[in-house]
């Protein structure tokens, strides 16, 4: 059986600048997993590899058996993607409910219509990530808000696979907590496998995540106490220090 995200032998340069090497894994589903790792440590390229958005220089990347290259149109059917940073003009009224129905709309042949079936979608996808007006205008709503919002976008096409770039980036621990259960539930209610990427692992550890500690390649892959060990740790984290109450990995790591 094929592997639902298999990642082999894959390098990724920007210019001279190696942003991944010779980075090799693979996730059986079920999973809910973490990749973690420093700044820089090519987290965000993995994901846009896995999407198709970039090419790997060397290797090879199935997602549900399918190159993700060769076969991006499927990839993207079946995959829904949360990012980091959202193009939506804040100068420009979006309610809730038109930022959602991107999700569905931005995969039909113009003109696309936002249709009562669609309306429909959208409302059950809000509810079950826990927002409910969705005449609200997107700007208006907090972090935490924006990003159920944004989950709810990726899931109104129905996926199999969430991925997810820094989905607790610029919120409060509570909330980053809040996020952790509700994509926790999706996975575990709805059958979704997802696939995350942060900096911290605080939010969902007790949900026994698989991690995987990345830093241009990939350094240890498993559950938290498997993998969350000082000599894994000292090698993807160069500033790694350590003091009397453990140890302190930089940047907002501790």
């Amino acid at each position: 059986m094929p592997a639902e995200i298999e990642v082999y032998q894959v390098s990724y340069s920007f210019g001279p600048k190696i942003a991944l090497d010779n980075v090799t894994f693979r996730l059986d589903s079920p999973f809910f997993c973490v990749v973690m790792g420093p700044n820089g440590a090519g987290k965000t390229t993995m994901l846009k590899l896995m999407l198709g958005l970039l090419k790997p220089k060397e290797g090879y990347i199935r997602i549900f058996g399918h190159d993700v290259v060769k076969e991006t149109s499927i990839i993207r059917k079946n995959v829904g993607y949360v990012p980091q940073v959202v193009n939506i003009d804040y100068h420009v009224p979006v309610t809730v409910e038109e930022v959602v129905a991107m999700g569905a709309l931005s995969k039909d042949i113009p003109p696309r219509i936002l249709t009562k079936s669609i309306k429909k979608k959208v409302e059950e996808v809000l509810e079950i990530v826990g927002l409910e007006d969705s005449s609200s205008l997107f700007t208006e709503l907090s972090g935490g808000q924006r990003q159920r919002a944004l989950i709810a976008r990726a899931l109104i096409s129905e996926p199999k696979l969430l991925l997810l770039d820094e989905p607790y980036s610029m919120l409060d621990f509570d909330m980053k907590c809040e996020i952790a259960e509700l994509l926790y539930r999706l996975h575990k209610e709805k059958g979704i496998d997802v696939f995350l990427v942060a900096h911290e692992l605080s939010p969902c550890i007790h949900l026994e995540p698989t991690v995987i500690l990345l830093n241009k390649r990939v350094y240890a892959v498993g559950k938290a106490g498997e993998v969350l060990r000082l000599e894994n740790l000292k090698r993807a984290y160069p500033g790694l220090t350590e003091v009397p109450a453990g140890f302190i990995l930089g940047e907002d790591h501790a």
